[in-house]
């Protein structure tokens, strides 16, 4: 328990069963369940007005054990973080499994510490009023550090997309001790994005200007994976931590360009010279300003392919420009390559063919969803 001046509050709770599955019940979903009582009790009324209501959860049967995670926005949110544990000696060499589980205790007990710290000084938020942005609906980073060090502060206004697991938001930057003038930008969290290929179109016009692309305020993470791609982990099997992106914000407008055809044509070509690959390129990926300039959005499975591998059927000049620069900008090394991701959408007839989970992003499958693209007729 913590012991404000406003309330005592539940931040971490421990279901134990002799078992899993002791009585037809997972222990993970009753300690699940103890916290959603708890937090909807009136008791609970004046915290959970003012916040996302974090807590810890220990779910525990026979010698299997798990630390969830849960927050309270407009439902209840319960994320395993960690894997099920063993915790029974059944050798004479158990160093590492006991190593593991000491520091999974000893890094709850941190995060108990800094949980404790957070009630304590949450002070006078405003509670919540219907149809208003508030705190608790959002995520914690309101902050990112720029290259030069300078500190920009945004509040988010909305989410832009009505998805319930909507990791992308509107939001405004803050005026600064200069006076500056607040700007929109778009604030997303992602655990693999291709920044290298965001950068290079944003120089080229045809993308947001990239802001800040890095690690969650607070979080021992301090860059980015090795790699050119910069769009997967160094090891298919190593855990992804959550990063942050921040760039301008493009007010789309609906008459369609003429020459869209054209420019988006253009892309793909200074794309796929330069090693580079889009991997996601359908309507909603793209969007033109008031200029009638086409930007691309939404690089999360971009990144590089290896350019010593030729495609069948790119159109010809196409392939000329990456003869021509292959040797000058060809990357290489395990997991240097753009793959899809593992939980892309297997929705019959969504992608053109060979476009599957953890293949290869490859230029062609740029071309053939630019020939499905609206504008083609």
């Amino acid at each position: 328990m913590v012991q404000t001046d406003k309330a005592r509050i539940a931040s971490f709770f421990l279901e134990l069963k002799r078992e899993i599955g002791e009585g037809g019940c997972d222990p993970t979903t009753q300690v699940s369940l103890s916290m959603r009582r708890t937090w909807i009790h009136n008791s609970s009324d004046y915290i959970r007005q003012r916040c996302c209501c974090p807590t810890f959860l220990i779910g525990a049967g026979g010698p299997w054990w798990s630390v969830l995670g849960s927050v309270f926005t407009d439902k209840f949110i319960v994320q395993r973080l960690t894997t099920m544990e063993w915790m029974v000696l059944s050798s004479t060499d158990e160093y590492n499994r006991i190593y593991r589980n000491a520091k999974i205790f000893v890094a709850l007990r941190n995060c108990l510490s800094k949980l404790q710290i957070f009630y304590n000084t949450l002070g006078d938020v405003s509670p919540l009023v219907a149809n208003q942005p508030h705190p608790r609906y959002f995520p914690y980073p309101s902050s990112f550090t720029a290259e030069d060090g300078s500190v920009t502060r945004f509040q988010y206004l909305k989410s832009l997309e009505e998805d319930a697991a909507c990791v992308t938001y509107l939001a405004e930057t803050r005026p600064d001790e200069h006076g500056s003038v607040p700007e929109k930008v778009v604030v997303k969290f992602v655990s693999r994005y291709g920044k290298e290929v965001h950068e290079f179109l944003a120089g080229e016009t045809y993308a947001p200007s990239l802001r800040y692309y890095g690690p969650l305020s607070g979080t021992g993470f301090s860059g980015v994976f090795p790699g050119p791609a910069q769009s997967a982990p160094p090891n298919p099997h190593s855990p992804s931590p959550m990063y942050m992106v921040v760039m301008d914000y493009i007010e789309a407008r609906p008459n369609t360009p003429r020459d869209i055809s054209a420019q988006i044509r253009t892309i793909l070509t200074r794309l796929h010279s330069e090693g580079y690959v889009f991997g996601d390129l359908r309507k909603q990926n793209i969007l033109f300003d008031a200029d009638g300039k086409v930007k691309l959005i939404d690089f999360n499975w971009c990144g590089r392919y290896d350019m010593k591998i030729a495609d069948e059927n790119l159109p010809e000049d196409v392939q000329d420009h990456i003869d021509q620069n292959k040797r000058r900008v060809q990357a290489g090394g395990p997991y240097a390559y753009a793959q899809y991701p593992v939980s892309m959408s297997t929705l019959k007839g969504m992608w053109a063919p060979g476009m599957v989970p953890l293949g290869s992003i490859r230029p062609i499958h740029d071309w053939m969803m630019f020939k499905r693209l609206p504008w083609q007729g």
